[in-house]
């Protein structure tokens, strides 16, 4: 592009942005792509109720442990109490407080004592507590307990899956503004080649070397140029509203990015992603732990079938007022022992829940099989793309350089009076095209490597591979999120530039466990009890 060209793209920009950049109050944030995932992070809604699901798990968790330990009740009651029954007792009372002393002890003498039974009572507060501790729950405490606990695991490995596919969206919403500001600017460039063109071409006529219809043309070609340019306009603010939306930004926000696509050759080959895959995917992972959760509710279905059995202390009193022990039926007592519930025969209902908690578990199998098949899919499909948009990045390139090379001598040799106008026109808009195809080919190259990024499950928050290994050598789950933390954020700004682990000890998901590793490579087949 001629220095003259240069000027004018410059002062176009600067006119189209203060055309379609409103004068508004609203705060103006520069941004990279690393400060677009951090942001998303910390604000998208996903994110963030992924991590509630993730919190319930764990409240989930720490209940089922908590029914291992004590639990203490209390029932009270305050009643007032009447009819005839207890008319007839106010009534021998009242008549006997009415006699004197000399007569009431004859009366009781001659009854034997047992009107002394019949007082007065007007209410009646009950207070009864009951104390108990699990001895032995045939498999349904515990069952509960691990599915919890595998419910929790699943919970922090979806949440860093959130994590990665938000990342995933933030760097489609970047690139496409990236790819629509540089199209933008191929607008420009065109639409100052033609007003230079048109120049030319109105000196020409002036001096009656080409007719008027030249002219008409190349105006309705940069109006055509221009149309275009509001369009490319129009879709970038598009694209950072998509943006916003994703990073968790208001809409009014003004978003500024200074970086440019760019292309960065990829070394990592298709088979050392995939084995990676295999490694790292969350949501591979996730969906072995959903079997092992499955597995646990077998277990605790068919603790229907066995005997509970609970130490017991529990004690009572009835009496006229708060806390009183004065009703003569009703006096303090309490008791202690073992109590046992079985139920021995409950008409099959056990059974068809046991066969219900297997299907769910052959469900989930399948759903850990699919998942490996998708995932083989997923990291085939994206690597496809990037060579794809690799090989397209170096067509166009060329193609570039040689279109300005043809708009460059179809412009002198109109100049020069041996070609026509519709030539140049031709060139130019071969040259606009091979530009938009250029960038493009960019952001599909750099859309792919984000998204074989995703498709690896290159981690953000949590090496999944790391978590599980921590997990399944008997880590509790707090400890095994400090062990497998990405401490190192500086991955976001490698987008896609895979850190390679070298940890032994970390396996594909197929190996997770031995029972993993049967779901995945052998079909299930039922047992019937």
């Amino acid at each position: 592009m001629s220095r003259k060209n240069k000027l004018t793209v410059a002062l176009l920009t600067t006119f189209f942005c203060t055309l379609n950049s409103p004068v508004t109050d609203a705060e103006s944030l520069t941004i990279d792509f690393a400060g677009a995932v951090n942001l998303a992070l910390k604000n998208n809604r996903a994110i963030e109720q992924s991590a509630e699901d993730r919190e319930a798990a764990r409240w989930n968790l720490s209940a089922a442990r908590r029914n291992f330990g004590l639990r203490l009740s209390w029932n009270f009651s305050e009643n007032a109490i009447g009819g005839r029954y207890y008319n007839e007792y106010r009534a021998t009372h009242y008549a006997l407080n009415a006699m004197t002393p000399e007569r009431r002890s004859a009366t009781l003498q001659n009854n034997n004592a047992t009107m002394q039974n019949f007082p007065a009572y007007m209410y009646e507060n009950s207070n009864s507590l009951h104390l108990s501790f699990p001895l032995y729950s045939g498999g349904r405490l515990e069952g509960q307990k691990r599915a919890a606990g595998y419910g929790l695991n699943s919970a922090d490995l979806v949440l860093e899956n959130s994590k990665q596919q938000v990342k995933w969206q933030v760097a489609q919403a970047y690139y496409q503004i990236l790819r629509y500001k540089d199209l933008i600017n191929v607008r420009l460039e065109e639409t100052a080649n033609l007003n230079e063109h048109l120049r030319t071409v109105q000196i020409q006529y002036q001096v009656g070397t080409v007719a008027m219809s030249d002219v008409l043309a190349t105006n309705v070609q940069i109006a055509n140029s221009q149309q275009a340019l509001n369009t490319a306009r129009g879709d970038y603010e598009n694209a950072l509203t998509t943006l916003k939306n994703i990073i968790g930004l208001p809409p009014d926000t003004q978003l500024v990015t200074e970086e440019n696509l760019e292309y960065e050759t990829y070394e990592e080959e298709e088979p050392d992603c995939l084995e990676y895959a295999l490694q790292h995917r969350p949501d591979g992972i996730a969906a072995v732990y959903a079997v092992k959760r499955a597995e646990a509710s077998v277990s605790y279905a068919k603790s229907g079938s066995r005997p509970n059995v609970s130490a017991v202390m529990q004690g009572s009193m009835f009496g006229e007022g708060l806390f009183q022990a004065n009703h003569s039926s009703g006096q303090e007592r309490w008791s202690a022992g073992v109590q046992m519930d079985w139920n021995i025969f409950d008409n099959h209902i056990t059974s068809a829940q046991v066969q219900q908690a297997k299907a769910e578990q052959r469900k989930a199998e399948s759903q850990a099989r699919q998942q490996i098949e998708t995932i083989r899919t997923e990291v085939h499909q994206a690597y496809t793309n990037l060579r794809t948009a690799e090989q397209n990045i170096k067509i166009t390139s060329s193609a570039v350089q040689q279109a300005e090379q043809q708009y460059f001598i179809a412009k002198t040799r109109y100049e020069e009076g041996v070609d026509t106008n519709l030539v140049v026109m031709d060139a130019q808009d071969k040259l606009t095209q091979a530009q938009t195809n250029y960038y493009s080919a960019l952001y599909s190259y750099n859309t792919a490597r984000a998204q074989l990024e995703k498709a690896m499950g290159v981690p953000i928050g949590i090496d999944a591979a790391i978590y599980a290994d921590a997990t399944e050598s008997g880590m509790k789950e707090p400890e095994a999120l400090k062990e497998s933390a990405v401490t190192d954020l500086e991955i976001l700004d490698e987008r896609g530039k895979v850190r390679r682990r070298t940890d032994e000890d970390i396996r594909p998901i197929a190996e997770f466990s031995g029972d993993a590793e049967k779901i995945l490579s052998e079909p299930f087949e039922s047992e019937e009890d």
